[in-house]
């Protein structure tokens, strides 16, 4: 099986609509089973933003993992805000939270985007403002929940998920060091301070050759990511943390690539930064599946 490299509009707005998750079972790799869980929190059924506990865990069982709970914003319109879900493995091995990332449509995800002054994190250092206040609005019911967990847990999430995830795993860093977070498109969610309290051998950051959304809040802000890169780059291929000239390089040949094969074609999006973005990209490459 293989997956295309996907530059359509609806495949980066709409990470769902294809549907046909774990389409060969039970993942080969915890990267991949990750990636995939990040894709299926983006389900919902508009203009309710509301997770579909039902279809989620009937998916999820398929693959072992029959216990399932949901944490989301209570009290917005329409069930808008933040959304993730927790489901633990039937033989109780592993733990799996996956926030939803930014969801085009949803106001409240865009407001929680571009509230990104730094405000000052417990753990240390300052975090990205919009971040942090999603990320409370769920974060009694997670912690309830994961009070009872007692086996691995890995945290994950693409693009605003991303964030979250990233937040939740500074303050379990010490509390719960079986912890490991896997993160997908991931924007830079606080500064070197913060970004310390996360050890990076924990820490397993996925960027999609010209994501734009990985170089957001500029460093010139003060914002800095955790640890180094697992680079995908333009072929799908994935290389641990390559020198910036080999990055540089890479990028420019997949924009004109892109440009020579996408451009002005009905239905995709107008450059690569954007396409490589798309939650879906990031599955077929961490899978092994990219052509």
């Amino acid at each position: 099986m293989s997956i295309p490299y996907t530059p359509t509009r609806i495949d980066l707005i709409y990470p769902c609509q294809r549907g046909n998750f774990f389409p060969l079972g039970y993942p080969a790799t915890e990267a991949a089973l990750c990636a995939e869980m990040t894709r299926l929190a983006y389900c919902h059924t508009p203009p309710d933003y509301a997770l579909p506990q039902a279809s989620i865990t009937q998916i999820l069982t398929r693959i072992g993992f029959s216990h399932v709970s949901f944490f989301e914003t209570q009290g917005l319109p329409n069930n808008r805000g933040t959304h993730c879900f927790l489901a633990i493995k039937d033989d109780h091995s592993l733990a799996i939270l996956s926030f939803r990332g930014t969801d085009a449509l949803d106001p409240s995800d865009i407001l929680t985007d571009i509230k990104f002054h730094l405000t000052p994190w417990p753990r240390g250092g300052h975090v990205h403002s919009g971040f942090s206040e999603a990320l409370a609005n769920v974060r009694p019911a997670i912690d309830a929940a994961l009070a009872s967990v007692n086996c691995r847990l890995l945290l994950t999430g693409h693009s605003l998920g991303a964030g979250l995830a990233t937040l939740l795993a500074s303050d379990l860093a010490v509390t719960r060091p079986n912890t490991e977070l896997y993160t997908f498109g991931s924007p830079r969610c606080g500064d070197a301070a913060f970004a310390a309290t996360i050890p990076i051998a924990l820490s397993h950051r996925y960027v999609d050759c010209c994501d734009v959304i990985t170089r957001i809040p500029l460093g010139l802000m003060d914002y800095q990511h955790i640890g180094d890169p697992l680079y995908i780059d333009r072929h799908g291929s994935i290389a641990p943390n390559p020198s910036a000239t080999v990055i540089e390089a890479d990028r420019l040949a997949a924009v004109a690539d892109y440009l020579k094969r996408y451009f002005g074609h009905p239905g995709t999006v107008p450059t690569r930064d954007l396409a490589d973005h798309t939650c879906l990209n990031y599955v077929s490459a961490v899978s092994g599946l990219r052509t």
